[in-house]
C-alpha cells in the first residue's frame, strides 16, 4: 500500500503511510485479501482508528474479521428458473447469469445470438453453472467449439473445459482449476483434508454426516465442525437451508479428485457407504 502512494517501502512504511493518510477523506480498495487476511486485517483497524476520513473495501473469500467490519455476501448471479423450458430467448436474457453468458459468447464469436429455440438450453447451462460468473465467463468462451447442446454435454468434466480465461487475468482466473487450486492451497492443513473427504457428498449433507464420514485422524469431531464452518466463510461451502451444507459442483468435482489422490480416499468412501447404510 506504501509503494501503490508512492511512499518509501521500507522498516517505516506505516508510520508513513499512517501520516500520509491522516485528515485524508478517502476511499481505498483492497482486492483479494484472503492470502494476506490477517495482515490485512491488523492494517484496517490501525488505518480507520488513526485516520478518521478514510475508508476500506476489501475483496476476500472470507471475512477479515477486523472491528468495524460490515460484510456483504455476494451471491451467485441470479438463474432462470427450472421452469424456463418454456422460455424465450428474451425471458431468459433477463436474468443475469444469462446476460452475462451472451455478453461473453459474443466477445468470442461476434455473430452469436441467441435464439428462443437454444434459450432453454442456456437457462439450464446457467442453472448447471450456479450462477458462478467466472464459471458462466469460461463456459461462454467455447462457444467458437461448442454450441449451446455441445457445451452443456461437455460440463460434466467442467474442471477440464473451462479452461480459456483471459490471458491478461490473474492466473488464479484463467481456468477453474487455477480457481480451486489457489482457494485449496491457501487452507490449513486441516481444512484441505476435511474438503477432500466431504468430496464423496453428490447432495447435501449434515454436519453429523459430515462428521461421520471425516472424523478420523488426523480430524476428531470437533475439528470436523470447526472446520465447516470455516470452509462455509471462506465461501467453499454452501449452507443448504433445512440440511446442512452443500458443495458447488464444480467444487465437489475437484474435492472429489483431490481424494481420489490422496490416502484417504478408500476409508473415507467406506465411511461414507456405512453412513449411508446405517441412516436407511
Amino acid at each position: 500500500m506504501a509503494a501503490a502512494f508512492g511512499l518509501a517501502v521500507d522498516a517505516g512504511a506505516e508510520a508513513a503511510l499512517l501520516d500520509y493518510l491522516d485528515g485524508r477523506d478517502m476511499l481505498i480498495v483492497l482486492d483479494n485479501c484472503e492470502h494476506v487476511v490477517g495482515r490485512a486485517a491488523a492494517l484496517a483497524e490501525t488505518l480507520l482508528k488513526r485516520c478518521a476520513g478514510l475508508h476500506l473495501l476489501a475483496t476476500s473469500r472470507e471475512p477479515l474479521g477486523a472491528e468495524g467490519e460490515w460484510l456483504f455476501r455476494l451471491a451467485p448471479l441470479e438463474l432462470p428458473p427450472a421452469g424456463a423450458a418454456a422460455f424465450g430467448a428474451q425471458a431468459v436474457q433477463a436474468y443475469p447469469s444469462a446476460q452475462l453468458f451472451v455478453e461473453r459468447a459474443r466477445a468470442a464469436l461476434d455473430h452469436f445470438t441467441l435464439s428462443d429455440a437454444d434459450a432453454p438450453l442456456l437457462a439450464a447451462l446457467c442453472r448447471q453453472l450456479e450462477g458462478l460468473p467466472l464459471a458462466i465467463e469460461l463456459a461462454a468462451a467455447r462457444v467458437d467449439l461448442f454450441d449451446l447442446r455441445g457445451l452443456a454435454a461437455q460440463l460434466d468434466d467442467s474442471l477440464d473445459l473451462l479452461t480459456r480465461g483471459r490471458r491478461t487475468a490473474p492466473a488464479r482466473h484463467r481456468t477453474l482449476r487455477a480457481t480451486l487450486d489457489w482457494s485449496y492451497e491457501l487452507l490449513p492443513d486441516a481444512e484441505r483434508v476435511l474438503l477432500r473427504r466431504l468430496g464423496v457428498f453428490d447432495s447435501a449433507f449434515t454436519a453429523a454426516a459430515a462428521a461421520a464420514v471425516a472424523a478420523t485422524a488426523p480430524l476428531d469431531e470437533a475439528a470436523v465442525l470447526a472446520g465447516l464452518e470455516n470452509l462455509a466463510a471462506k465461501s467453499l461451502l454452501t449452507v443448504a437451508a433445512g440440511v446442512g451444507y452443500r458443495l458447488l459442483d464444480a467444487t465437489r468435482a475437484y474435492a472429489a479428485e483431490r481424494l481420489a489422490a490422496s490416502d484417504d480416499a478408500l476409508d473415507s468412501r467406506r465411511r461414507h457407504a456405512c453412513y449411508v447404510l446405517a441412516a436407511g
